[in-house]
């Protein structure tokens, strides 16, 4: 027997000073009894101890504290041999990030929806290595082959079109480091999933997907798009609404291009789908990973020593229990309490288990009902933690943003709707995306007086949201008349800023007041006029009219939803997630309000030592991720491939 902290020895010398101070303690008690009776009145006065009984249990605890020494110093003996055979597939997943992806002809836009499809590839590989590589013009290798499949996932969520720094759509180039990065591999078969919107013929990727059959490499390639194809949003803010324009200043219409794609998969024995507004179908991934060969590598024999320090552990908590029956008293009969002891330790684990209880989405969805939406908030937090079912998650994330937005906590809500999104429901996309157009409108009214420009960014999003939710469901009025609402107040907002900038003014003149009497023009002229407009509701000017903000308020509401404690039910507006139960005692709901105002305040609280608010610090690092993101756009890029920078 070894131990692999032997140090800790050393503690057992204080075992014999510990034994010193016993004798003193004695020896002083036995002064203090000397001069406190006579010896002939001593037995008559001090009963119910004895030093035989005093000395055993000194011992036993002297020699419990030793076993816990020895099991600290971690004793070790024998050996544990164990064989590790790793198995599983190589599968690497090829995203096109060029600017091409940008296309809307699919909800939200090609690149999404690849991103997202991708992932939900992932639960179908979940014993099997995976690899990222991301390729326009070039081709780099995001995350190699690896088991990790959470490091994957958050490489999937990082791309977007300026990871590769030259335009084109090269899938010559994916194919070529998919083989390299294939051949440090023992494994005889190999998978390639590839997501592209295609491109024109070429001779090098027919070269290359032989060579990949060859090679035993069965591509699967997926078509992102529609043949009738869409305009390239050009992603500079600076350049916002227009589109991307060829070397002639034309502007870019780009469409679903399969020849190739189709091309590779008959070359190597795989296969071509079309990703259009629904998920990829898994069952097909599933059949073609199926074919694929698990790789079984050479098995590992390692050799652990196994750790006997629950004997002396053991031993120990023995000796404190014996030491604890047989302790020096005349009022201790019986072990009761040693029995009710051991009982409470048995009892442990279960009062533990009871307080690690799952939470159950009924509680959360019940919370959220009763108005409860801090509460409702910290369970639909923990429900996502608690890594549920793929199908569960949005549901969940939905939950989480709607309780959020209510809680006015439009950053958590715009992540909770967001994440929603990965839904495979259409319905509950559509929700997902209104849910995002009220939350990040909500989100940019409440910065627009301190940063204009953020605003102008979250309302642009909100409208696009609206039209993803009309892209779903095109005969929803409400949604057109919020998008308009919307859109108006964009279009107002950013004229305002032009004007500013060409008078090259600094402060925010033009800005939207709000008044006691309503809103006034944004031309702010008109002096006790246009106060009148605005009480009126500033019809005339560019504020908003009575029309634009019974709009307004439509912002956030869902149809059909419950309301009052007669069960009524009305058509309202829709979007927003209201509780449908009543009931509540008033002082539960004026002590509610008041929490959701003082977390208001908190969040709008300027602090001493920055100088903002939580709000106002979280609006300006969007703004400078915004300026990064915008540095990323407009640096040089390389010369494009055949021209195309897209």
């Amino acid at each position: 027997m070894s131990f692999l902290a032997p140090k800790l020895f050393y503690y057992l010398l204080l075992l014999p000073c510990l034994a010193g101070l016993k004798l003193w303690a004695d020896w002083r008690a036995l002064k203090v009894q000397e001069a406190f009776a006579a010896p002939r009145l001593r037995a008559l006065l001090v009963t119910g101890v004895s030093t035989g009984r005093s000395w055993l249990i000194f011992g036993l605890q002297l020699l419990a504290l030793a076993a816990f020494i020895v099991a600290l110093a971690r004793p070790i003996w024998g050996e544990d041999k164990v064989i590790q055979n790793e198995s599983g597939r190589n599968i690497i997943i090829a995203i096109d990030s060029s600017r091409s992806m940008l296309a809307n002809d699919v909800v939200p836009d090609r690149l999404t929806r690849a991103k997202l499809a991708a992932q939900d590839l992932m639960l179908a590989l979940k014993d099997d290595r995976v690899g990222l590589i991301a390729f326009a013009g070039n081709s780099y290798l995001q995350a190699p082959l690896t088991t990790d499949h959470d490091a994957v996932v958050e490489a999937i969520q990082s791309l977007d079109f300026t990871s590769v720094p030259r335009g084109g759509s090269e899938l010559g180039r994916a194919l070529k480091l998919a083989i390299e990065t294939f051949e440090k591999s023992p494994a005889k078969n190999h998978g390639l999933i590839l997501f592209s919107d295609g491109g024109e013929p070429d001779s090098e990727i027919t070269a290359y997907a032989q060579q990949a059959s060859k090679k035993n490499i069965l591509v699967l390639t997926v078509g992102v798009g529609t043949e009738g194809g869409a305009l390239i949003p050009d992603p500079d803010p600076d350049r916002t609404g227009d589109f991307v324009r060829d070397q002639q200043g034309n502007v870019v219409k780009t469409k679903l291009e399969p020849q190739p794609l189709q091309e590779v998969a008959k070359i190597t024995r795989g296969r071509y789908l079309k990703l259009g507004s629904q998920p990829l179908a898994a069952g097909v991934v599933r059949d073609l990973v199926a074919s694929l060969q698990a790789q079984t590598n050479a098995a590992r024999e390692t050799v652990k020593p196994i750790e006997r320090f629950y004997w002396p552990l053991s031993l120990g908590v023995f000796l404190l229990l014996v030491a604890w029956i047989i302790r020096p008293t005349s009022r201790m009969k019986t072990p009761a309490p040693a029995l009710a002891l051991l009982a409470f330790a048995l009892l442990v684990p279960d009062a533990s288990a009871a307080s690690n209880q799952k939470p159950e989405p009924a509680a959360a969805h019940e919370a959220y009902k009763r108005g409860e939406y801090d509460h409702a908030v910290k369970l639909y937090d923990e429900l996502l933690k608690e890594a549920p079912r793929a199908s569960q998650q949005p549901l969940f994330a939905f939950g989480l943003g709607a309780a959020a937005h209510q809680l006015k906590d439009y950053d958590k809500a715009v992540g909770g709707f967001s994440q929603a999104l990965e839904s495979t429901d259409s319905g509950l996309q559509n929700q997902a995306h209104r849910g995002l157009a009220h939350s990040l409108y909500d989100q940019g009214d409440k910065a627009l007086a301190k940063q204009p420009k953020f605003t102008v960014k979250a309302w642009r999003d909100s409208v696009k949201h609206f039209n993803a939710a009309l892209a779903i469901e095109p005969e929803n009025k409400e949604v057109k008349e919020n998008r308009d609402f919307v859109q108006k107040r964009l279009d107002q907002l950013q004229e305002q800023l032009n004007q500013q900038q060409q008078q090259g003014q600094k402060g925010n003149k033009g800005d939207k007041k709000k008044g006691k009497k309503g809103e006034k023009g944004e031309k702010g002229e008109q002096g006790e006029e246009g106060e009148e407009e605005g009480e009126n509701g500033d019809k005339d000017g560019n504020g908003v009219s009575e029309e634009d903000k019974s709009r307004k308020k439509s912002l956030g509401k869902k149809e059909g939803e419950e309301e009052g404690k007669g069960g009524e039910k009305e058509h309202e507006k829709e979007g927003q997630l209201q509780a449908g139960e009543q009931g509540r005692q008033e002082t539960t709901e004026a002590r509610e309000a008041r929490e959701r105002r003082e977390a208001e305040m908190a969040e709008n609280q300027e602090n001493e030592a920055t100088g903002f608010s939580r709000n106002e610090a979280r609006s300006f690092l969007r703004t400078y991720a915004d300026d990064q993101k915008k540095a990323m756009i407009v640096r040089p890029r390389d010369e494009p491939v055949r021209g195309k920078d897209w």
